[in-house]
């Protein structure tokens, strides 16, 4: 039979390792539980941080956009000042062409029946467009006078017909009419450059004398512009490796009076991936260049003659390019 006394040891053994166990597990269960812990601490650090770089990402990207708007705005406004720029140019080319003339203002005095009085004047060859601003004013009440517009032939006509003294004009042609009247205004367009005759006439019938005001400018445009959008490529095999930098439009042997003006010279990539150098400036029309290339090489820089030389721009808007 067990004994009391071999009972009561084994229960206390039972007891000791009973309590030993339980201490392993609470020490156990208190590691893990900071294990955790640090392990949430480290977690929420990280979450921390990455808390930071999405604050800075987002205030990154604040930052971008409101670049972004500024480049909008002030590409809008280079837009905007560009088409002003464009819009003076083309307004200065406009006046540059038109040249005002005066051909004739004062009194015209015509006396007897179907009297006649002619004011000749020549648009150059170079005029585009020509135009008149005819006027007379003051012809006495109950008679009128006509204007009439000739070219050399139907001045000839009209001075060898016998129908100036009877005043009967119809059968002579002319490029242009006014009414009769007391009193008349127009403008009008000259078809061709050359010698034209104006011819005022008298009323047939009307032996008096008449005597009136009249005022004739002539508006002449040429078809030159005085300045030249020029654009396009440089390239340059003047060195190894050579990059164009710049062009220049010398005018000091040609027109010393006109100005250099030059362009600095950008790259651009094309969609097929290959590499452009493009330049843009206005110049003068219809003056005389030496074009120049500078550029950058593996050596240093340097500059070189361009083939085409000399140069002369005419028109609004030129595409050339340039190459030494």
């Amino acid at each position: 039979m067990i004994t009391a006394a071999v009972y009561k040891a084994a229960l206390v053994s039972l007891l000791i390792v009973t309590g030993a166990s339980a201490s392993g597990i609470t020490y156990y269960s208190q590691q893990r539980m900071s294990d955790l812990n640090n392990h949430i601490s480290n977690l929420n650090d990280q979450v921390s941080r990455e808390n930071v770089q999405v604050n800075n990402v987002t205030d990154q990207a604040a930052r971008l956009s409101d670049q972004i708007r500024n480049l909008q705005a002030s590409n809008a406004q280079l837009n905007q000042q560009a088409q002003q720029l464009q819009a003076e140019v083309a307004q200065l080319n406009s006046l540059a062409q038109k040249q005002v003339t005066l051909i004739s203002e004062g009194q015209i005095l015509l006396v007897g029946n179907g009297a006649v009085a002619y004011v000749n004047f020549t648009v150059p060859s170079n005029g585009a467009i020509a135009t008149l601003n005819v006027s007379f004013t003051g012809v006495e009440f109950g008679v009128t006078t006509r204007l009439s517009l000739l070219n050399p032939t139907q001045y000839y006509l009209l001075r060898t017909c016998n129908c100036v003294y009877y005043g009967n004009y119809s059968g002579i042609p002319t490029t242009w009419s006014s009414p009769w009247a007391h009193s008349y205004k127009a403008q009008v367009g000259i078809p061709a450059p050359g010698l034209w005759i104006l011819a005022f006439q008298k009323e047939s019938g009307t032996g008096s004398s008449q005597n009136f005001n009249e005022d004739i400018v002539l508006i002449t445009g040429t078809a030159s512009p005085l300045l030249t959008f020029l654009h396009g490529s440089v390239s340059s095999s003047a060195s190894s490796g050579s990059v164009p930098t710049g062009i220049v439009f010398d005018t000091s042997y040609w027109n010393p009076e006109v100005p250099t003006p030059s362009s600095v010279v950008e790259n651009q990539n094309l969609q097929n991936g290959s590499v452009v150098y493009h330049y843009q400036l206005y110049i003068v029309s219809g003056k005389t260049y030496t074009v120049s290339i500078y550029y950058r090489a593996t050596n240093g820089y340097g500059f070189c003659s361009s083939r085409l030389n000399p140069f002369v721009p005419t028109g609004a808007d030129i595409e050339q390019d340039f190459t030494c």
